[in-house]
């Protein structure tokens, strides 16, 4: 896709109506015509109609034509390019700080040098405020260019260029640091490779190699930095043995160095939660409960001043680790005990996902109605259309398999008319045909459960199973849709044949 069609398919409406308006000021015919492109990219299928546009346009495809008609695309994008610097100015303070240098410039050529300090004041406010450190180098050469010719307080400019060098300085070193960090880690495959060499290895060769950024590594907030960006590639790498491995190694190390204190207690709490997170994703569920159980104590340091964030992923994860041992009633205690803690929906997104949990273990305990009641709450709460749509996707199908459960049918039928429509373009796409053909199934089981009849499931389980991979336990999708065919198979409770499936992989 060329860069004209990507811009314009990432446009916001609110950039569409003011770029519209913008063009329908002038009335000449080359700017109708570049309305009339702008119209025809912006509907989907231009790539099949350029053919047509241009005729369109030039009444033939002649070389002459398609020059005239790519010459047309060129001032479009330059046209797009102008309307959108123009609407974000002030809006985007970058562009701000760079269009008053701009302008300074302009003065400075034309002499009109007080203007043109003007200006730079100006910029070096923004840039300020927004440690645009690169821009204020800019600003601060063109004052001092400005000083030949006009009362410039000179020593207290180079003095705040200095100052404002060596911040450039240090953070190129620590950007040198990351990118060899990212460059190195991404290299490897950790899930095939035979090297033996650890991720605090890597970083030890890297440091050795980056002799005089060795600062950064040795200082705490240089070393926070390396960690975010390590976990980051190793989650994304799907490395979470090595992510449970370095975590354990940093934090012992932030320990036995004094790191952790009052000021700095997320820190801590990140680390915990990012250990947990990986040992879930491995299935290693005690030593995942052990490290629960910590983070428990380590929310109440400090008189609780993290509670309120972090207080949701001790109950969630405790809740969910509890699930999968088998041990559903320590995994309702734990809710309970969660709902008790008002403080903790404050945030919406916190309350929606401990809302799902209380539906799936009343959905685990056969408690079918209570979770359609908690189900509809979560579907009428007003974050949930902020809720990825993903996500969505997944909570809808799990109130049809509820309620398919609850013997609500006819509402079972309803949720899956209204998934089709509401997720249509969603469905199409080929990572989603897994949950789609699951639903064509079960909607089988639900209309022979509304006329009295038997499906029968074997060829269609058999085929499902086969052409999905399995699903990974802990994804977004709520439940393991094989698992639960499995349990309609053999007539068994799908709770049970979970905890028999996490068993297996866990060994």
């Amino acid at each position: 896709m060329d860069i004209l069609e990507r811009i314009i398919e990432n446009l916001t409406s609110d950039e569409v109506r003011r770029f519209k308006i913008l063009s329908n000021r002038f009335k000449a015919d080359e700017e109708k015509k570049l309305l009339v492109l702008f119209d025809a990219i912006r509907a989907g299928d231009f790539k099949e109609n350029e053919e047509e546009v241009i005729r369109q346009f030039y009444g033939n495809t002649s070389a002459k034509s398609k020059n005239s008609y790519y010459r047309l695309r060129n001032k479009l994008l330059s046209n797009l390019e102008k309307s959108l610097l123009f609407y974000h100015f002030n809006y985007k303070n970058s562009i701000e700080s760079l269009s008053n240098i701009q302008l300074a410039i302009l003065f400075r050529e034309r002499g009109l040098y007080r203007e043109a300090f003007h200006n730079l004041k100006k910029a070096e406010k923004v840039a300020l405020k927004q440690d645009q450190f690169n821009v204020l180098e800019v600003i601060y050469d063109e004052m001092v260019k400005l000083a030949v010719n006009y009362e410039v307080d000179i020593e207290s400019v180079l003095e705040r260029r200095r100052e404002n060098l060596k911040k450039i300085e240090s953070l190129r070193a620590i950007s040198e640091v990351l990118g060899m960090v990212h460059q190195q880690l991404t290299r490897r495959n950790y899930s095939r490779s035979r090297r033996s060499e650890s991720v605090i290895d890597t970083l030890e060769n890297i440091k050795n190699q980056l002799e005089e950024h060795k600062d950064i590594f040795q200082s705490p907030s240089g070393k926070v930095m390396i960690l975010k960006t390590v976990v980051t590639i190793l989650i994304q790498k799907s490395a979470y043995n090595e992510l449970v491995e370095y975590v354990k190694e940093t934090f012992e190390h932030f320990e036995e160095n004094k790191l952790f204190n009052k000021e700095n207690p997320p820190i801590r709490l990140t680390m915990r939660v990012w250990r947990i997170n990986a040992l879930l994703k491995m299935l290693r569920l005690k030593e995942a409960r052990e490290d629960i159980m910590l983070l428990r104590d380590e929310i109440k340091m400090y008189k609780k001043q993290n509670f309120n964030e972090y207080a949701f992923y001790f109950y969630g994860n405790n809740a969910y680790t509890l699930k999968l041992l088998g041990e559903l009633d320590k995994a309702a205690q734990t809710l309970k005990e969660a709902f008790s803690h008002k403080e903790i929906f404050q945030n919406e997104v916190y309350e929606l996902y401990l809302l799902l949990s209380l539906a799936d273990q009343y959905f685990s305990q056969h408690e079918f109605e209570k979770a359609a009641e908690v189900l509809k709450k979560i579907t009428a709460h007003k974050g949930f259309s902020y809720l990825d749509e993903e996500v969505r996707l997944y909570i809808k199908i799990f109130e049809v398999v509820n309620s398919f459960e609850a013997g609500n049918y006819q509402y079972a039928e309803q949720c899956f008319k209204a998934i089709k429509k509401s997720f249509r373009s969603l469905l199409k796409d080929d990572f989603y045909q897994k949950p789609k053909k699951f639903l064509e199934i079960l909607m089988r089981l639900n209309s022979a459960a509304m006329e009295g009849r038997k499906v029968f499931l074997k060829a269609a389980y058999r085929n499902f199973v086969s052409d999905f991979p399995a699903s990974e336990i802990g994804d977004n999708q709520i439940i393991l849709y094989e698992v639960y065919l499995k349990s309609k198979l053999e007539e068994k409770s799908y709770y049970k044949l979970l905890c028999e499936e996490v068993a297996k992989r866990a060994n």
